[in-house]
This record gives structure tokens, sequence and C-alpha cells, in this order.
């Protein structure tokens, strides 16, 4: 049965892994030599037959110097863009601020530079109307804020509003700029779609805050954050509780909800005594972190977005290692699942078209180690692209309506990242993900 939701259109896409931080040293452009060779990269995302692309020219490139912007670069590629017949949604900001703002996303000067560059950018491309103004918001301010990950390695609610309040001021200016220039931009705000699950009746409050949390650069954007929580009064104390207030009752929301959704997005967390999982980047003593052996799926997610905000969702990221047929059937599967049940569910992103580099760490080190998620790889060469086998299922599927999975074949252990660890959970070589309801 080739059933889908007629009233939803559905769109294809993929991303280009674009995260640059100078202060951090990350720099995914010239790792996977996309500098050199972007426009052949644009090129080949044409080429895998999708109609939208994830892109961004960094920010520290384009804006080198205050109220200075150098436009030389996207100029180029919003062109060859339109040519090629790739819509872009378009990343303002993936991670990293330009070195001019020594203290990065915590500086003071932060949220009014970030506004002039969205304002500058809105004024020069009207035509680009699908716009990220920052990638993750949730995500940065969890590895940086609330879970030790990346520095400044803060734990806590309070380390996480730290790290977040200054996102969500530059959210909020940017998104006021960009649709006083351009009333026709669109702000799609893609984020991370985690879930905690308590594996002890000890560690049920904590996952329940945790998962929370995913919904706070929203919350606050939609002006509907909670008062009477841990996260409220964190953020006050950041912002003061006037500011805070003001900000609430002067909702900013986004237009379209992108969720980053992954085999390891769905979390189980176990006493502190649990062997370390490798796939935990973090720096919290309470809790190990584990991928979720039993998780409730894409579709439990994203009707849970859809009934919280009522908005236009998409699948900003998505993708595995291993057995990649299956992952697209499941993923088809779980958003059809969605559709039928009322959230209009725009679009898919494979991310990314082709490998990154020292993700498998969470960039907490810089080994040059390549990661084979993309559907083109890096070898032997960064400057090479070698297609996957997937391919060719990857451009057949894009082009068909989706179609309930198969959900017989399971995704196997090495697809959830836990290949090799000793994990005190159940075995997951039975699991098999299905569509669930919420």
């Amino acid at each position: 049965m080739r059933a889908r939701a007629a009233t939803v259109p559905f769109f294809w896409a993929v991303g280009i892994e674009n995260t640059v931080n100078p202060a951090l040293g990350w720099d995914q452009y010239t790792w996977t030599a996309h500098r050199e060779r972007w426009a052949d990269d644009l090129r080949l995302a044409a080429e895998v037959g999708v109609t939208h692309v994830r892109y961004g020219v960094p920010w520290p490139d384009v804006n080198p110097a205050p109220d200075t912007y150098d436009w030389t670069w996207p100029d180029q590629a919003v062109a060859l863009l339109r040519d090629l017949g790739l819509e872009p949604i378009w990343d303002l900001l993936h991670f990293g601020t330009p070195p001019w703002l020594p203290g990065g996303l915590r500086d003071p000067g932060y949220p009014a530079a970030v506004t002039a560059y969205a304002r500058a950018f809105s004024e020069r491309y009207p035509q680009v109307t699908k716009i990220t103004p920052f990638n993750e918001p949730y995500i940065w301010a969890f590895f940086s804020g609330g879970n030790g990950t990346w520095p400044p390695h803060e734990l806590g609610v309070q380390g996480f509003a730290r790290s977040l309040w200054p996102v969500l001021a530059g959210l909020r200016g940017a998104i006021q700029a960009i649709r006083e220039v351009n009333p026709h931009a669109e702000i799609w705000l893609n984020d991370g779609a985690d879930r905690f699950r308590a594996t002890t009746p000890a560690l049920t409050a904590l996952a329940g805050e945790l998962t929370e949390w995913r919904y706070a650069a929203f919350d606050v954007l939609c002006g509907r954050l909670e008062r009477n929580t841990p996260l409220y009064a964190a953020l006050a104390g950041v912002a003061g509780a006037d500011v805070l207030e003001a900000a609430l009752n002067d909702p900013t929301p986004p237009d379209v909800i992108g969720l980053d959704y992954y085999p390891g997005s769905e979390h189980a967390i176990l006493p502190p005594h649990a062997p370390p999982h490798p796939g935990d980047w973090g720096r919290r003593p309470d809790y190990r972190l584990y991928p979720d052996p039993q998780p409730p799926g894409l579709a439990h997610t994203l009707l849970e977005y859809h009934a919280r905000y009522g908005l236009p969702l998409y699948v900003a990221e998505t993708s595995t290692d291993t057995r990649r047929e299956d992952w697209l059937r499941w993923l088809g599967s779980e958003v059809l699942h969605a559709q039928e049940r009322g959230a209009a569910v725009l679009g898919a992103t494979w991310w990314p078209l082709f490998d990154h580099v020292d993700w498998h760490i969470g960039l907490t080190r810089l080994e040059g180690h390549v990661c084979p998620s993309g559907l083109y790889h890096l070898n032997p060469d960064r400057h090479d692209r070698q297609p996957d086998p997937a391919l060719p299922f990857f451009r057949d599927f894009i082009q068909n309506p989706l179609m309930p999975a198969d959900v017989s074949a399971p995704v196997p252990q090495d697809a959830l990242n836990v290949t090799g660890a000793a994990s005190p959970l159940e075995p997951l070589s039975g699991l098999q993900l299905q569509p669930h309801d919420v």
C-alpha cells in the first residue's frame, strides 16, 4: 500500500556539516576540503536528487570584523544553488562566532552582533526565505553548560541556563531582524530531539528534567516556558526576571521546527556506578548515559512536538553508519505514521552529504577521524567523494511516496553506536524499531 498523508507536502534534503568555531579549533569545511571544492559539493547534492539542502557559509568567514562583511563566497553559493534548482535552508550560525567576539556565544556583544549579521544577510539575499538563525541551541547549551562536554564544561541547570540565555537573546534579535527585513522569510529552527529514560526509580525525576531541556529554546521563543520550574528560575537568574518575562510576553516563534534524530538520540540513564559508555561525551557525575535499547521512536517524538507547539515539523538531521536502507525504510514509516495522526511533517534531511570528522567523540578531541555517516565518503583522501553502496537506494527511495516499512528487520546493534561496549542494559540484538502511538 503506497499511502501517505496527501495534504502534507514532503521534500528530501541533504546537509553539509558546517561546524566552524575558531576558538575551539573546529573547522569541518577545512577538514573535509569543502573550502576548496564547495561548488563541486553543491553539484553533488543536486545529483543525489534532493530538492533542498541545509547549508551555510560560516559566520566568521562572512563577518571578519565588526560591521564588515565579505559576501564573496555566499554570493557565489546562492547563485549556484539557484542554478542547480536547490532551495537552501540557510544556516547562519553553526556553533562558531567570529574571533572579534572573544567571549564567543557568551560574549556581551554577541546578541547585538548576531542580530546585525542576520539583518545584513536578509537585506542582501531576500530570495533566501528559509533561514536557520542558530543550529541546535539546546545541544549547544547542554554540551557546554549542562553536561560538561565542551568548554567551559559546566554542569547542571545553572550552567545550562548560562549557555542558553545568550543564545536565546541572540535568536530573538535575529528572528525579529529577519522578519522586519523580509516578511516572506521563514524561520526554520532545528534542535536535538533527545529523550532520557530512567533505568531506576531514583533517576526518574532527573530523566524528566533532562528531557524537558530539549524544549527549552522553543518554549522561550513561543512564550510558553513554565514558570514553576528549576529552568525558569535559572534563566531568570541569568537574564533577570523582568527580561525573561518580557521575552515570554513577546513571543518570537519559529515557522518550522526541525528535529535532529539519530539512532542514538534516545538515551537511557544509569546510576553513576555503571560502566562508562564510549558514546557518553559528558562529565556529569550523577548518571551514565547509554543509547536506549527500546526507544519510543521518531513518530512518537514528532507527535509530541506537534502536540506541544502545533507548528510544522521536519527531520533536520538523520543518518546512520550501518544498514542505511533499513533506516530509511523505518524513517519513512515513522514520518508517515506521524502525518496520518495529524502532524505536518514537511521533509527529511540526510546529514551529512559527505562524511564529517571527529563527531564520533563529539568533537571533544581533534583526532582527524573520518566518521562514515555520509552518502559519500572521504577516502582515500579528504578531497575524494566516494559513493556509499546505499546511494542508488537513497536516490530511488526519495523519488517515491513514503511507504509503511517492513519492520520485521531489526536495526542492528551497531546502528545504535554500542558496538564493543560492555552494557548493563538488556541485549540489543533483537531490537526492532517500530511505529508507536503517543
